[in-house]
């Protein structure tokens, strides 16, 4: 977020050295709150948390229900989308670097401690450190493009193809026939199978293709219909149930329903 843009838009008559005082201001209230809370027992932290987190969550909310204007198509929230959505960026960095915080802290202590498995620690964290000294001082570089192209990309097909071996264990277990349903699993995904494939094709390639009751027959047909008929409004079902689930667990979070192990321990506290 462009915080010297921002305040230059909004207040223009101000000048670049209140701007600077604002940001230095911002940022030391910042770190006060940020005391604050530290200071502050657990349940009174706790309800802070809450309180934080259900505001945070009812702008959106309230910016999506109020009615808006006909002539702008806007109500008196939406010009401070584009604001917060910033402010949600600048928080998705603090989280992706508290992340490699997290992990330099485990490793880092594997190392020290000499732990079982702590070269793979010493591996990771020389990743970490190269590919960031890569990225902020060589973007344009050969090296910075070898790393991403010739070790990343490499490091991702081998992960990719060592999953491939798990699903196939899996799709072995799933088509074991041991009663009627997993028999005809099996047989809807040999149909399937063979009707995106050529042999499969092949085999009933002299049917005709449309316009006739034995094109039905074909595999290639019977292929399509297994997909777009049976197979899509499960998935859509599925994808319903998922998307029921993920708004329960959106509106457990903006409540502050959901609990876990630290949250209660620093409450109790």
């Amino acid at each position: 977020m462009d915080v010297r843009g921002f305040l230059g838009r909004a207040f223009p008559a101000a000048s670049g050295a209140w701007i600077w005082w604002s940001i230095i201001l911002a940022a030391a209230g910042c770190i006060v709150v940020f005391v604050l809370l530290q200071a502050l027992p657990g349940r009174a932290r706790k309800f802070l948390i809450a309180a934080v987190t259900f505001l945070a969550g009812l702008f959106y909310a309230a910016e999506f229900f109020l009615p808006v204007n006909p002539k702008t198509d806007e109500n008196i929230l939406t010009f401070a989308v584009p604001t917060v959505g910033n402010v949600t960026n600048v928080l998705a960095g603090f989280t992706l670097g508290l992340g490699v915080f997290s992990l330099v802290r485990i490793h880092g202590t594997k190392v020290v401690k000499l732990r079982e498995g702590w070269e793979n620690s010493v591996v990771l964290l020389a990743g970490i450190v190269v590919m960031a000294v890569a990225g902020l001082f060589f973007e344009d570089s050969r090296f910075y493009r070898s790393l991403f192209r010739d070790v990343l990309n490499s490091f991702d097909a081998a992960m990719f193809a060592t999953l491939a071996f798990f699903i196939i264990s899996a799709a072995y277990r799933a088509f074991r026939v041991k009663s009627a349903e997993a028999t005809l699993l099996m047989f809807a995904a040999l149909v399937v199978m063979l009707g995106q494939i050529p042999i499969g094709q092949y085999l009933t390639h002299w049917l005709p293709e449309k316009g006739s009751f034995a094109s039905l027959f074909r595999l290639d047909s019977i292929s399509n219909w297994l997909l777009i008929t049976v197979n899509a409004p499960a998935t859509r079902a599925i994808g319903f149930g998922l998307g029921i689930g993920g708004l329960a667990i959106a509106m457990r979070l903006w409540l502050s329903l959901e609990r876990g192990a630290f949250f209660e321990a620093k409450a109790d506290n």
